[in-house]
């Protein structure tokens, strides 16, 4: 497998930006590489963001949920970025991500504050289902449920 190269948000977008949905997964992204993302005028226009297995950290996360060209996305795969609670209470104050329905963050090193933070934002009104772990999934109107995978 060879490592991609990203020097532009071009680099990120070749191949991976379909209409309004980005599949930016493993690719890898760093939170100084996704610096590149949150500066291009495409991303007003996505709504479909997978950023899973990649490195945003909570840095990326912080600076996502802050980029206002992020303002139309609905659904966001986080999996596997080594985001912690803290990442995740920045993301529950977003006043940027006010459409997110759909948040996806298996496989990062979450304990537990940062998504009762999720659960309880005032800003995040949208958000209506996020996946913690394989199985856990949170929808505010009928609370946790477990579907065991595999």
């Amino acid at each position: 497998m060879s490592i991609t190269k990203i020097h532009t948000a071009e680099d990120i977008f070749k191949g991976r930006l379909r209409g309004n949905q980005l599949m930016a997964s493993g690719i890898p992204l760093t939170f100084e590489s996704a610096r590149y993302l949150w500066s291009s005028p495409k991303m007003v226009d996505v709504t479909w963001l997978d950023l899973a297995d990649n490195q945003l950290g909570d840095t990326g996360l912080i600076e996502l949920s802050e980029c206002e060209l992020l303002k139309n996305v609905q659904y966001l795969n986080l999996n596997q970025n080594g985001i912690t609670d803290e990442g995740l209470t920045s993301l529950s104050k977003s006043k940027i991500l006010t459409k997110l329905k759909r948040l996806h963050l298996k496989k990062n090193l979450l304990t537990g504050p940062g998504i009762v933070d999720l659960y309880n934002s005032e800003t995040l009104n949208e958000l209506s289902t996020f996946q913690i772990h394989d199985g856990w999934t949170c929808k505010k109107m009928d609370g946790w449920r477990y579907n065991p995978q595999g």
